[in-house]
């Protein structure tokens, strides 16, 4: 007996095989472990990428002040350039023909520029105005003044008519005006042309 089991010992492998594993209880086990787990990676859509910044640095609280004042900022209504006549020089007073002088003073000529400089001026504010803004006494003049026709001559200019030195220069004396006129056309200050029924003057600069 005690050969037989001697016998068996000796011919008894090292190793034995393990006994085969239940399937219902590996696939339990495969399922909760965490290794098994496939992990899922969740991308962030494009929109968002786009309007999120990497870094918020310490210029982000005011990149975004500046961007949306730049959205809601409000459109300027143009405003024209509206050169200024310039005051005859006693250079330029001590030049002018005596018969076109008359009895006119120098101050009176300047004195005339400033209620022309004045007419221009508001003029041209009439005309950048926009109507929704205007008033009801300004708007007929706007209105006129939208309607006058374009003529070569004055197109890209500074210019009045006579109906503006009735209509926008109260104060402004019309037979003294006649009178500078012609000393404004002769230091080149006034341009005149005729448009139709009314006569036209461009400021020259």
């Amino acid at each position: 007996m005690k050969e037989q089991l001697e016998e068996q010992k000796e011919n008894q492998p090292r190793f034995l095989p393990s006994p085969p594993a239940d399937p219902e209880i590996t696939e339990t086990v495969t399922e909760e472990q965490p290794s098994a787990r496939k992990s899922v990676c969740f991308e962030e859509p494009e929109s968002i990428k786009k309007n999120v910044p990497a870094k918020r640095g310490k210029n982000f609280k005011g990149l975004l002040k500046t961007s949306s004042g730049t959205n809601n900022a409000k459109k300027k209504p143009k405003q024209t350039a509206v050169p200024k006549i310039d005051y005859i020089t006693t250079e330029e007073f001590a030049s002018i023909p005596r018969y076109m002088l008359g009895r006119i003073k120098y101050e009176q000529i300047n004195s005339q520029v400033d209620e022309l400089n004045a007419l221009t001026t508001r003029r041209y504010k009439i005309l950048d105005t926009p109507p929704n803004k205007q008033s009801s006494e300004n708007m007929k003049r706007f209105t006129r003044m939208m309607d006058e026709p374009e003529v070569k001559e004055a197109k890209d200019a500074i210019w009045f008519d006579s109906e503006d030195l009735k209509d926008l220069a109260p104060s402004l004396k019309i037979t003294l005006f006649n009178k500078v006129l012609p000393i404004l056309r002769h230091c080149q200050r006034l341009r005149q042309i005729r448009v139709g029924k009314k006569e036209r003057y461009i400021v020259l600069t």
